[in-house]
């Protein structure tokens, strides 16, 4: 038999198509550069449905977190989305992490009225849905579904996310739900369905790692006392690796092997927002290989798994269907998701392209319009009210700051501050009723770069979906030191590449002490110089000999060379710190926030905070006359090495700018060429318009030949020149506000930012 499993995972609001620059990965995949905008409910439902009609036997599963990330969700909280997915016939989905940012009792109403779908959560135990207060969260989802599909029966787990809930493991915690081990879970399940169904199929947010876990098994630390039944028993025991403690007391902590789950045939991953392909093929214990797949993020993709499947010879012996074979495809959702022909001329290995070249090629805009011609009518339908609802509250078309090239959220050439978040974070220390000596903020909570082109607010609702706001708080030197040292462990976990940004400190993360922390080598108070290894520790905290319930060992502090505004770290003082609300209430595991108790709230957002200290920078008239500051005091440029610099890419986009504007103010005639630009295309208006201005030659081609105009600065979808003269359909719907800053780009603030160095990084 065949079965196709149609995947989604992440969409993470992206109903709407949007700009961003498609990264290498990206376009490895085949994801047109020049096809933007990206996603979109209308494409994605298309897809599906001509997917539909393609296949014999189907399912579409979705990995979870189709809330959150654009403004469609601020407006409505999940409403139009868990419609467009009820209106593709979605067969299951797991719940996501973000499914709960408006709260659990959102997502249980807007799972009531608008989800015709299974909810699963597996490895959730909710609180008792007749006890006072419950969330009611156990009455919209359920632990598994059997789908049957033309005689194949599958049974489908859903695997929920708990890595990203930390609150979800505290007593008392928002969301009433207790965490279970994943892979003990999933076991429970696969026991109870495997008699009755052929294929078994895990929908997961748990993240790739411990997909890769829940199969083939990970290690762990407990207490003894807690794993001893799971050691003990006959079938898929535990298996203790290493014992911190006397042997067999049920106090010792011990390190042990979880047993992967056996009897699993495919999983359909998400959380991590990256694409499979080819799928891996993960052996259990029994050796036997499951089809573990992903299928990105951002309504970029929809993943096409196809699955041969051999059936037993004799029904209702237990004896399970077997998949002999898989493929794999990722649908790129560019303008050209209908034309496989045309990616493949852009992607041919034998034609290179320049940057921005293939647009121009024959045929390809024409492509792009049949393409969109094709989008599904019914989802256009569905979300034309929710699209006039946002543009009426959001005004997301709002501009106000140009960037010259993308400022990137992530630092890519070492892991530490990012352009993004050095002044995301630079705004919340200077925002007035905070000025705070420093701030923090969780890198994950910048959601996106900003991009090359005009900044809208729109742009700022995709770098902060999440409606966080500035808190003040008042840490003890102590307690600097502990959030140091917390921001570099979790740093080292994820590669030492750095999990927040900062503003007025600076620190160098030593996720090479993390490592020599986590041996975990014994040692006693008064001996600890001689039991903790000597080598090698130029650089390195001094070594301390901690104690905690698995006893004492050697540890040092990982967060080191810091300094507050160019002062090292004072124990004994006390600093004002601005950070978010997330990380301020113990999100991402920051606990020595949450037991801090002068927490203020500001009400003020990120977003807006960010918005309004970059209205405050250089224009390009600033930069260009050589002006140390903006009208309003802001330095021009960032500090490097004591200097205040303006790097030559974004002077270079200035002159670009300057170039454009005085071409677009020289007259021809009496006309400036700006108005020649946006003649009329009917001939005999032209003509009389050229006649009005005095000009000699009555051919606009002839006119506008004697401006020389420019392309200009690019602005996201197309250049000035085009979007003025309107003889481009890419530029798509051109603004008021848009059109004046393509008039006069240099009057605009440009966001400039850098990687500056304020995080550092040691890894030996």
């Amino acid at each position: 038999m065949r079965l196709t499993l149609l995947h989604t995972s992440d969409i993470h609001s992206r109903l709407i198509p949007y700009d961003f620059t498609p990264l290498k990965t990206d376009q490895d995949l085949e994801l047109v550069p020049e096809a933007g905008p990206f996603g979109g409910a209308t494409r994605i439902a298309s897809i599906l449905k001509r997917e539909r009609k393609r296949g014999d036997r189907i399912l579409h599963l979705d990995s979870g977190d189709c809330f959150q990330g654009a403004p469609i969700f601020n407006v409505n909280t999940g409403e139009a989305e868990f419609r467009f997915l009820s209106e593709q016939h979605l067969d299951a989905a797991v719940v996501g992490n973000h499914e709960f940012d408006a709260g659990a009792l959102n997502f249980v109403q807007k799972a009531r009225n608008f989800a015709n779908f299974p909810l699963l959560a597996a490895n959730y135990f909710w609180d008792d849905a007749k006890a006072a207060g419950n969330n009611g969260a156990s009455m919209v989802t359920n632990p598994y579904t059997i789908k049957v599909v033309k005689g194949l029966r599958v049974g489908i787990i859903g695997m929920a996310n708990i890595s990203s809930l930390n609150s979800i493991v505290e007593g008392g915690n928002s969301l009433q739900a207790t965490p279970l081990e994943q892979n003990e879970a999933a076991r429970s399940y696969v026991e109870l369905l495997r008699p009755v169904t052929d294929l078994i199929v895990v929908v997961s947010h748990l993240g790739l790692t411990e997909d890769q876990d829940l199969i083939q098994g990970y290690e762990a630390y407990y207490e003894y006392g807690r794993v001893k039944s799971f050691v003990e028993r006959s079938h898929d025991a535990w298996k203790v690796l290493e014992w911190f403690g006397p042997e067999g007391d049920e106090k010792s902590v011990v390190r042990v092997h979880i047993a992967g789950v056996n009897g699993l045939d495919v999983v359909l991953g998400g959380h991590l927002h990256v694409v499979l392909n080819p799928p891996q093929l993960v052996s259990d214990p029994s050796g036997r290989k499951v089809v573990l797949s992903h299928s990105g993020a951002f309504a970029k993709y929809v993943g096409r798994l196809e699955l041969v499947v051999k059936m037993p010879q004799h029904l209702g012996e237990n004896e399970g269907a077997e998949v002999v074979s898989q493929d794999y495809h990722a649908f790129p959702v560019d303008g050209l998701w209908c034309n496989e022909q045309m990616r493949k001329y852009r992607f041919d290995d034998d034609i290179f392209w320049d940057p921005g070249e293939f647009i121009q090629a024959p045929g390809v805009r024409e492509a792009i319009e049949e393409c969109r011609k094709q989008e599904d009518p019914e989802t256009t339908d569905l979300l034309v009210p929710y699209m006039l609802g946002m543009d009426f509250k959001l005004q997301l078309t709002s501009i106000f700051s140009y960037a010259p090239i993308d400022v990137q959220r992530r630092n890519n050439s070492n892991g530490g501050d990012s352009p993004l978040g050095n002044i995301a974070a630079d705004s919340m220390r200077k925002r007035n009723r905070v000025e705070a000596e420093m701030a923090l903020t969780n890198s994950l909570g910048i959601r996106d770069n900003l991009y090359a082109g005009v900044v809208t607010q729109e742009s700022m609702f995709n770098v902060f979906p999440f409606e966080n706001t500035i808190n003040i708080m008042y840490l003890s030197g102590v307690e600097m030191q502990e959030m140091f040292d917390f921001v570099t462990e979790r740093s080292a976990e994820r590669g030492c590449v750095s999990q927040a940004q900062i503003s007025g400190a600076r620190f160098t993360m030593d996720c090479a002490q993390v490592q020599l922390n986590d041996l975990r080598i014994a040692c006693t108070p008064a001996t600890a110089q001689q039991d903790c290894p000597q080598t090698g520790r130029e650089g390195h905290a001094p070594w301390q000999c901690l104690e905690d319930a698995s006893g004492s060992r050697c540890w040092a502090h990982p967060g080191i060379d810091i300094q507050i505004n160019g002062k090292p770290l004072d124990n004994n003082g006390t600093y004002k710190v601005a950070v978010n609300d997330y990380i301020a209430k113990g999100g991402s595991g920051f606990t020595v926030l949450k037991r801090n108790t002068t927490r203020i709230e500001t009400n003020i957002s990120l977003r807006d905070s960010l918005i309004g200290y970059m209205q405050g920078f250089c224009t390009c008239d600033d930069l260009l006359k050589g002006k140390e500051t903006s009208k309003n005091g802001t330095r021009c440029g960032s500090l490097i090495n004591g200097t205040w610099t303006v790097d030559e890419k974004t002077l270079g986009a200035c002159r670009t700018s300057q170039t454009f504007e005085d071409a677009l103010n020289k007259k021809v005639g009496s006309c400036s060429c700006l108005s020649l630009l946006k003649l009329p295309t009917d001939e005999n208006q032209r003509a009389a318009a050229l006649q009005a201005c005095g000009v000699a030659d009555l051919t606009a081609e002839g006119a506008l030949a004697q401006c020389a105009v420019p392309q200009g600065p690019s602005t996201g979808r197309c250049t000035c020149r085009d979007l003025l003269s309107g003889t481009n359909p890419t530029c798509g719907t051109v603004t008021t506000q848009l059109r004046s800053f393509c008039e006069k780009p240099t009057s605009m603030p440009i966001a400039n930012a850098i990687e500056d160095g304020r995080i550092g990084r040691r890894v030996k």
